[in-house]
Parts: C-alpha cells; structure tokens; sequence
C-alpha cells in the first residue's frame, strides 16, 4: 500500500520525488506596492525634513522662543530685518555650514540646553563669521571699505552765554573708513623699518647691555606719561641725557607696531555688537574705539591724535560772554543779550594750538586690565605667569589669542573709557573741566620727585662703584609710611610731612632723635662740600682770569661735585642717609683733588 505525499509546504525544500515546487513567489503586484508605499514615505520623509529646515530657518521661528524676544524685536526694526529680510541663518552660520552635521548637531546642542533649562535668562553671546558678511549679496562687493561714514548724529544742544540760553546745532565730526582699520600691512612694514633705524642709532652710542635696557623700557606698557619719565631718568642714569629723544620715540613707535598689529585677525564683530537699546541688531561699540586709541596713550598724540577722527568744526562758535571792549569793536551794545565771543576751530587748528588746551577733559577713565579680568575665565594660576611682565610682545600674544582665535571683546578685559564733552550748560561756569590738568602732576612736573625716588634706590648719583638702596626700600615701604604730619609749604599751602613720629611707629622709642641727628648730619655734609665748592670755584676764576687753562680732569670733578651737591640737596639726603652722605664725601675728596691741582706747586 502506497503511503499518501505530504502537502507542500510553502518555505519547505524542493523534493524532485515528491513534487513538492518548494517556496511560493509572491506576486508581482505585492512587490509594486511595498515599493511604492517606500518611495512615497521617501518622498514624504524628505519634504517634510526639508519643510521642517524651512520653517525653522525662518526668523519667526527663532522669535517663537521666549529667550529670544529681545534679540527678535532687534532684528525686525533693524535694517537686516525690516528693509533686506536678512534671514538669522544667513549671519549665524557662515556660507556652506547650515546644512553640515556640525551645524545640526548645534542645533541640537540649543535645543537640549533650551529644555534643560541651561540657557536660564538669557543666551550665550553669539559669534558672526566673517564670511557671512561678506557673502556676495552682502558686503562682498568691498564697496563699504572706502565708503566714508559719519560716526553719530547732529543734535541740538543748550549754551550759556551771557546768562542767557543759546541753542546750537553740532554735527558729528568723525569720519571713518574700514580700509584705515584692515590691511595694514603696509603701515606696519613701514613703521618697523622706522624702528630698526632709530635702534640703529641708539645701538651705535651705546653698549649692549645699555641698549638692551632701553629696548625693554621701550616696550613696557605702562601709562604714557610714565613711560616717558622712566625711560628719560633711565638715560639719565646711563649718562647719556642727549638719547632720551632718540629713546622716547624707539618708544612710540614700539606702541604704534603694536596697534597695527593688534588690527591683523580683527573680525567684524570685534566692533559691531549686539544693541541692547533695541533700536538696531546689532551697533557699532564706540567702546572699541575708545580701548584701541586711548590706551596707554598720551592725550592727542600717536594713536590718540584727535584729528585722526574729528574733522575740526568749520563753523564758529559761541565759548563765552564778550568783553564790553570788545562787544563796542562789534557794533553790538554792552547790554544786547547773549553777546558772545566766536571762536574758530580752524584759525586754532591752522596756529597748532594744542586740543588739550580746551578739552583735556574729553577722555575720562583709563582702559587698563588686571589680572582680575583674566581670573573671570582662567582659574589656575598658569594663565597669569606673564601678566606681572607683559611688554609689547606678549600683550600682541594675548591679542592674537583672546581676540583673533577666541573673538574676545574689549569689554571682556579692558575697562570702560568715556570719551564725550561735558554739558554744555556748565562750559564757562563749572570748573570741572580743570580736574584732569591739575591732577595729572606729570604735565607740569614730568621729573617731580625723581631725585627723592633716585635716592631711595641709591642711584643716580656720580662717582659712586655701586648701588646703595635704602634699606626701607627693599621693605616696600612707599612715601605715604614717612609723609604723615600735615603740615604747609613756604607758600601756605598744605603740605604732609616726615616727622620723628614716623620714624617710632615703627621702630619704637629708641629712634625718635635718629631723625633729627641724621638730618643734621647731612646738612653739615652739604655745608662743607659747598664751602669747598665756593672755595675751588673762586680758584678757578682767578686762574682763567690770569689767562691760564683748567685741565679736563679738574673740570670732570668739580662738575661731578657739582652735580652730586644738587642731588642730595634737591632730592633730600634723609631719603637714603648713608648714600647721600658717600656722594658728598666722594665730592669733597673730588674737589680737595681739584684744589690741590689748582694751587700753586
């Protein structure tokens, strides 16, 4: 009896002797359909992710995030915005980046940050490359780097002159150009050639070791004025007093390499930020300006040239109430109201007069960095190796660093700088304007206190083999330890003064004559060398007067003693006793010399 044939069974294998066919092919029309049902979901997967990168690429999806209303409201009254319908995308991702992994995935970084709640108030500051700005439809086309742009707005503003209110109309007076501020190479090569001549110079008069010490007061980034001190009393103790112009200008141009430099790797928003005033995205912060031309700068000078910026007002103007005299000359009568004296800002300009002689009050505040700035993003110690001896070339580092690599903003290290006049209203009745001449000292006294300062170090000096500092020198004591009497000068007016007092504050009892005693050590030292100097003197007229020559020796130490008396007699020997009293008795041993050489054999 045969045994019946298993039934296919679909999916089983082929079995030639029982005729089962093996697996069943689905049907054609199956096949169409699940490749149509992909080709669809492809089609719809792509227009919705691309619909999807359209919607929020639109600014209004940027602006449906509470966090960036501010930033939205800026945008759509900005000309971007409003006039150009410049899309976020277009500025926030430079050319090519919006459809890259790294652009999603920042993407995604925001949105993880927006519900993790990290952005908290606010956002992080956003950067603009270069490129999106310079895109072909934007400011490709250079035409802006030569376009010349008034920098403010005219405005009216109230005068006083002669009791009465006089309203003027100002216009801006600065003008600039992006091509002055980009591409300066040029200028750079031409000031570093101006640099090695100069350094050409002062090499050939002085040694090595001499030149390498101006070198580095050359690059030191001190204030200006303090600059220029220390680097002429450095001339002054390397006896060669006639370099210190040579050496004051090495100086200058040092700064002015410096600047040019600092311009290589700018990036646009370096000075074009974001206005939190609403009124335009993004503005100009005249902060950077104000940090790059004033810092370390003396006023009107170098990069601080005022007419570098401002074009000099071409019109007249009221400064203050004319003389009767003068109002007769006029034609106009004593009692016309509001009768003033014109004033041109050319005829001034033309006659060289000096803008600090009226606005020395236009620069308030000094854009220095400490090293608190730097701790508010470096915390380890590391970071601040360099600060305490920052030259040139390593503030030129921190820029390449900080504001070409990181795009860090003036503000983020330097402090504020106020460059405006002050009220009108007060011009000619306030005398504020007066406070930055009478406390800047330098202007008047470049040299105050040099020799009190010399002393205190035991140099300056002539003839000594070495260096004597005060011992309270090396203890950091500064001026403010010893000047502590309030007392008053030969004019009456106030003066603070060193005491005995001073003196057992710190030493106890046993010091309170000391002061006295060395005062009076030293002023016997100065009586006797200045007799001794009258003295040599009166001997040398004679013999010049009898018709003989002085021998170059004697002329050397008589000038030395000379030279030496004035020192510790301006400089106040009781700032450093014993090196003031070496030099008087190195002056008397010169002329007890000088003497001997001058008397008959």
């Amino acid at each position: 009896m045969s045994t019946p044939k298993a039934d296919s069974v679909p999916g089983s294998t082929p079995d030639p002797e029982s005729g089962n066919p093996g697996p069943v092919k689905p049907p054609r029309r199956i096949a169409r359909t699940v490749g149509i049902v992909l080709l669809s979901g492809l089609i719809l997967g792509a227009v919705s992710i691309g619909g999807a990168e359209y919607y929020t690429s639109r600014p209004d999806f940027c602006g449906t995030c509470h966090i960036m209303d501010p930033y939205y409201e800026s945008w759509s009254q900005d000309k971007h915005g409003a006039k150009l319908d410049v899309w976020c995308v277009e500025c926030h991702y430079a050319p090519g980046e919006q459809h890259t992994i790294k652009a999603k995935f920042k993407g995604l970084s925001q949105l993880a940050s927006y519900f993790s709640g990290r952005y908290g108030a606010g956002r992080p500051r956003a950067h603009v490359d270069d490129a999106s700005c310079m895109r072909s439809k934007c400011h490709g086309d250079g035409e802006h780097l030569d376009k010349m742009l008034l920098i403010g707005e005219p405005r009216k503003e109230k005068r006083l002159v002669s009791g009465h209110e006089t309203e003027i109309t100002r216009s801006p007076t600065v003008r600039f150009v992006h091509s002055k501020h980009i591409g300066e190479d040029a200028r750079l090569k031409e000031i570093e050639k101006e640099i090695a001549q100069v350094a050409s110079r002062l090499r050939e008069k002085l040694s090595p070791e001499d030149y390498a010490k101006v070198e580095a007061a050359s690059r030191s980034v001190k204030p200006a004025v303090e600059r220029e001190t220390e680097i002429r009393s450095l001339l002054d103790q390397l006896g060669a007093p006639h370099l210190a112009d040579d050496a004051t200008l090495l100086m200058r141009q040092e700064h002015t390499r410096l600047r040019l430099s600092q311009l290589e790797g700018l990036n646009c928003s370096a000075c074009h930020t974001y206005d939190a005033t609403s009124k335009n995205h993004f503005a100009v912060d005249q902060q950077t300006c104000f940090v790059c031309h004033f810092t370390n700068q003396s006023f009107n000078r170098d990069t601080g040239e005022c007419l570098k910026c401002h074009e000099p007002p071409t019109r007249k103007i009221a400064v203050h109430s004319m003389p009767p005299q003068e109002s007769r000359l006029t034609g106009m009568p004593d009692t016309a109201p509001a009768t003033a004296a014109l004033m041109d800002h050319m005829d001034i300009v033309n006659r060289g007069i000096d803008c600090a002689s009226c606005h020395m009050d236009v620069i308030q505040g000094a854009a220095t960095v400490t090293a608190r700035e730097c701790t508010h993003c470096h915390d380890q110690q590391r970071f601040l190796v360099d600060f305490g001896r920052r030259n040139t070339e390593i503030v030129a580092e921190y820029h390449r660093v900080h504001v070409a690599n990181q795009r860090a903003r003036c503000s983020d290290c330097h402090r504020s700088v106020q460059h405006k006049l002050i009220d009108a209203m007060h011009v000619g009745t306030s005398q504020d304007f007066l406070a930055p001449v009478i406390n800047d000292c330098q202007h008047c006294h470049p040299s105050h206190h040099r020799e009190q300062v010399q002393l205190l170090m035991g140099t300056g000096g002539e003839g000594a083999a070495v260096d004597m500092p005060n011992a309270m020198f090396g203890s950091r004591l500064n001026c403010r330890a010893c000047h502590t009497q309030s007392g008053s000068d030969f004019k009456g007016d106030p003066l603070v003064q060193a005491t005995q007092a001073t003196c057992v504050a710190c030493h106890g009892e046993d010091y309170r004559n000391l002061f006295d005693q060395w005062v009076n050590e030293i002023d016997s030292s100065v009586k006797e060398v200045e007799a001794s100097l009258a003295r040599v003197e009166t001997r040398i007229k004679e013999l010049r007067e009898a018709g003989q020559t002085i021998s170059p020796e004697v002329e050397h130490r008589v000038g030395q003693a000379r030279s030496n008396l004035h020192f510790v007699k301006s400089g106040n020997g009781i700032h450093n006793k014993n090196y003031a009293l070496q030099l008087l008795d190195i002056s008397l041993r010169d002329l007890d010399a000088s003497m001997a050489a001058l008397s008959p054999q």
